[in-house]
Parts: C-alpha cells; sequence; structure tokens
C-alpha cells in the first residue's frame, strides 16, 4: 500500500500530493479518541507526517505571509484548506451547530478549540485563534551565533526595545547585501525543535557560583557613558563563540580601566556586599582557611613594603603603618576574589562569603618575621623610652609599631633625623628577630632561657637602671650587642642578695648550649 501510494504521489502535481498527505495525516489522527490531543499546531509533527508519506516539504513561506522583508500577519484558513485539506469550511447559521466528520475536525482543533466548535455557532469571537497557536513550546529556536554576527554592535539586537524581532535583522538579511541569508529564508535561523527553548545564558561553573544579579544593572552601568556603555568592556569573550552556553564575566573585567579601577568607579575589591547580595540558591560550601599571612612566601616577589603597607601622614596614628586593605593583594590575586574557594581570604578573615560583613579578624602571630636593628650610639636616651613592652614570649622589647621612634627629636614621616617612617628597610628585615633569637639561645653559656629581667628589675638599693647590667652599648646593631660579664652578676649574686655565683648548680642559670671541651692530649 505505501509503494502505492508513493507511485500515485510521484504521478500527481505537487498540490494534489500535499492534498493526498494530508488526508493521510488526518486519517492517523482520526484513529485516536475525540479530543484527545491539546488545542495546538505542532510544526514537527505536521512535518513528520509529511515526509512519512513522501511529500515534499512545505515551505515557511507556503503558511506564513511574507511582504517587504518582513512577516505579514498570521496564516489563515487559505494556508490549510486551499491549497492542501480541501475547500475551507462554510461558516455555520447562527446558533446551528458545525457539523463535519472527524478527520475535518482534526485539521480544525490545530487552531480552534474543539468545544467552541461543538457549540452553536455564536459569532466569529467563539472562534477566536490565539496567535502564535503552539501547543506547548515555540517548535523551531532561533539558531544564531554571536561569533558570527561580531561585525555588528550588540546594541543592534540588543537595544532594550520591544518589537518584531526581524526588523533588527533586515538591515543585513536583506538578500541583496551579502552579509547573510535572505529573511525569508526563515529555515537558515529557525531550525526545527521541541521542548523548553533555552536561551543563551551566562555560563555557570564550579569556579563561577558568585554572582551580582541582584544589584547590578545594564541601564545604571550605560547611563554613565565611556566604558560603561560598550557592551564589550564586560562582555568581550562573548564575541569569540557562537555556543549558547556565554563566558561569565569576572572580578577582572570589572576592574577594567575607566570602570571599576578605584578612580572612576570603586574598586571590586573594596566592599564586596555593594555588589554580591545574591545567596547562592544551592547549597554554598564555604571555605574556612587557616593559614595566616606569610611574609616569607612572598619573597619571591620582592616588593619593597611600601608597595602594601602606606604610613599614615598625619594624626594621632602618625607614622604608623596603615593596615593593608584587599588593594595591596589585588595586583597580584585579582582572580581569587572572584573564586568560590578563594586561598587568600585567610589571611585575614575567619571566612569568604562575600555577601557577608567579614571583618579582618586575624591577629597578627606573636612573633614578628622581621626584627629591627638600631645603633644605640645613635640612640643615648633612656633606655625605658623604647625598650618597655613585655609579652609571653617576649621582654622589654619595643612595642609593635613607631610609637618609640615617633617623637620630638627623633624620626618624623617626612622630616627628622633618617631614616624616613616610609624607608621601612632601613631598619626592618625578614627573619632578623627570629635568628637573633636563636643565636642567642646557641651561644655558649647563654642564660636566655632562664633570666627574667622582672625579677632582676630591683635590688637592695632599689630599682636598677638598665646600664647598670648592659654597661657597653657601644654595638652598631643588637646582634653584636654584648652580653653582660659575669662581673656584673657578680654585684649582686654575693651570697647575700642573692645566690653566690659559685658553689651552686651552673644550670640553674646556664641553659644554653655548652661549649665543647677537648680532652687534654697525653
Amino acid at each position: 500500500m505505501r509503494g502505492a501510494l508513493r507511485r500515485a504521489l510521484r504521478s500527481a502535481s505537487r498540490p494534489a500530493a500535499i492534498v493526498v498527505a494530508a488526508a493521510v495525516a488526518m486519517a492517523v489522527l482520526a484513529a485516536g479518541p475525540a479530543g484527545a490531543a491539546p488545542a495546538g499546531f505542532d510544526h514537527n509533527i505536521h512535518l513528520s507526517r509529511m515526509a512519512a508519506s513522501g511529500a515534499d516539504s512545505i515551505p515557511c513561506t507556503g503558511c506564513h505571509a511574507w511582504r517587504a522583508n518582513a512577516l505579514a500577519g498570521k496564516p489563515g484558513h487559505a494556508a490549510c484548506f486551499d491549497r492542501c485539506h480541501g475547500g475551507a469550511p462554510a461558516r455555520p447559521a447562527p446558533n446551528a451547530r458545525t457539523e463535519m466528520p472527524p478527520e475535518r475536525l482534526r485539521v480544525c482543533v490545530a487552531c480552534h478549540e474543539e468545544r467552541a466548535l461543538q457549540q452553536p455557532y455564536a459569532g466569529p469571537a467563539a472562534y477566536a485563534v490565539p496567535y502564535p497557536p503552539y501547543r506547548i513550546y515555540p517548535d523551531h529556536a532561533l539558531e544564531i551565533g554571536h561569533k558570527t554576527h561580531r561585525a555588528i554592535t550588540c546594541t543592534q539586537c540588543h537595544d532594550g526595545k520591544s518589537g518584531p524581532p526581524h526588523r533588527r535583522c533586515a538591515g543585513c538579511h536583506d538578500g541583496a547585501s551579502g552579509h547573510g541569508p535572505a529573511m525569508a529564508q526563515c529555515a537558515r535561523c529557525h531550525a526545527p525543535a521541541s521542548g523548553v527553548p533555552e536561551p543563551p545564558k551566562l555560563l555557570m561553573t564550579r569556579q563561577i557560583e558568585i554572582v551580582v544579579t541582584s544589584a547590578f544593572s545594564h541601564q545604571r552601568h550605560a547611563a554613565r557613558g565611556g566604558a560603561g556603555r560598550q557592551c564589550t568592556t564586560c562582555h568581550a569573550p562573548i564575541a569569540d563563540t557562537d555556543d549558547r552556553q556565554l563566558p561569565r564575566p569576572t572580578a577582572a573585567d570589572c576592574a577594567t580601566a575607566g570602570c571599576h579601577d578605584g578612580k572612576a568607579a570603586f574598586a571590586p575589591t573594596v566592599a564586596c556586599t555593594r555588589c554580591h547580595k545574591d545567596v547562592p540558591k544551592e547549597r554554598f560550601e564555604v571555605a574556612r582557611p587557616e593559614q595566616r599571612f606569610s611574609h616569607a612566601m612572598h619573597r619571591s616577589k620582592q616588593l619593597a613594603c611600601a608597595a602594601c603597607h602606606a604610613v599614615a601622614q598625619s594624626g594621632e596614628r602618625a607614622g604608623e603603618v596603615i593596615v593593608a586593605g584587599h588593594a595591596a593583594c589585588a595586583p597580584c590575586h585579582a582572580e581569587d576574589f572572584g573564586r568560590r574557594r578563594p586561598t587568600i581570604c585567610g589571611a585575614c578573615h575567619n571566612a569568604t562569603e562575600p555577601w557577608r560583613q567579614l571583618t579582618p579578624d586575624r591577629q597578627p602571630p606573636e612573633r614578628t618575621e622581621f626584627g629591627a636593628t638600631i645603633d644605640h650610639r645613635k640612640h643615648p636616651g633612656a633606655c625605658a623610652s623604647c625598650h618597655s613592652l613585655t609579652t609571653a614570649g617576649a621582654q622589654l622589647r619595643p612595642p609593635r609599631g613607631h610609637r618609640a621612634c615617633i617623637s620630638a627629636g627623633c624620626h618624623a614621616v617626612t622630616s627628622g633625623p633618617a631614616p624616613r617612617m616610609t624607608e621601612c628597610e632601613a631598619c626592618h628585615a625578614e627573619s632578623r628577630a627570629e635568628s637573633r633569637r636563636r643565636a642567642r639561645l646557641a651561644a655558649p653559656w647563654s642564660v636566655r632561657a632562664a633570666f627574667q629581667h622582672a625579677t632582676h628589675r630591683r635590688s637592695k638599693d632599689g630599682e636598677l637602671p638598665c646600664t647598670a647590667c648592659h654597661t657597653d652599648l657601644t654595638a652598631p646593631d643588637l646582634a653584636s650587642l654584648r652580653t653582660p660579664a659575669k662581673a656584673v652578676c657578680a654585684g649582686c649574686h654575693d651570697g647575700g642578695a642573692a645566690f653566690k655565683l659559685t658553689g651552686t648548680t651552673c644550670t640553674r642559670c646556664h641553659g644554653g648550649a655548652r661549649p665543647r671541651v677537648e680532652a687534654p692530649r697525653r
């Protein structure tokens, strides 16, 4: 039967073949129960049955009128009945029921509600047809790519205005300019498809799940003019793909010169919550970093101290180092600010969610990574003016900061004796304090481990000055400052005020390394 049908179709004219094929399609549809299929025209089913019957496919313009390089109206009865499905149905008399065979009814319910067709005729309004009369979803998706259209400006298509979409294309797709297929060649852009149309969307990955949807406004950025008006300032990578999954702008794109560079607008690393207001809908695994900031890890960068640490020029904190903010980290770690699991936030914070107010609550380590050195010969003031702080790990050290250095006649930010407060490397060096501590602990007969300044501050004659023990302060730096000689201790350790230096277990004071004593030669 199928072979006979195909031979009949080949021998028939094209309109006749379409009519026969449509009759076959209607017979198949009529096999189901009346009213089983929902109202709506399905391009894919229609085309598949045409192909199964062996008939030629119908071009889009066979149903959709096209005039002046644009769609003209919507298909009417002529598109269905005059060419394929027989003559157009006659209008029933007022209040009369529509009488038609089931196969004829199945064609009509593609656009009209079956219930309305079975009721007494109450005028054209009862047969109103929504347009387009798709069954569930549009059957033909729009297949265009940004890379294919990279030669035109973004606003030529994305103009924010409503209206027939073909108007945006007609300037190029006119069939004569050579910029692409003519508008009437519908299938070149509209490919058959089914299901929910997937519009282009920004790509969401496991690395980029922190969005700015709630806070961002294209209109507000475009109103600033300049780079903010240019789509490619943020979306330049989109021009390199025809995929529907489009690359998402990053924090580095926002920091482009002329945008959020800290001058034209606030830097993206200044206040995270100004942009990041959206909490991820799915579970967000928060990274809880524990590693502190380490200057030693940044040694290879060979950065000057002032590259990260500015010095306050005036006010109560004049001469003090200002805590480094995000701006100091951004030049090297710009990508880390936009990652799902950043690696550097734990240097100062105990969390990483940018939609939270994160305060820098990670205190610096007890022992400094650096260490300062001074020439006591050039600092003849009282020892206690600098050495005043005692902690669990250090005795009589200068307090953190430059408070001991900033005073009348001493160092200032931009004046006074050299070096200036901004010349950090003149006094500070990495690991200087730790190497000095280790050297003193390892020195022969060292008393560093057992000696406590607090218990030696007073004597029978009152409070002792530092120079009572430290009689030689002529060393150019702390590393070569001489430890008080044993004779200096004997003035107090005479067996009366304190235990004698002889006849006592030596390790009571000397807990450091022992000098190696060679056996006498025979």
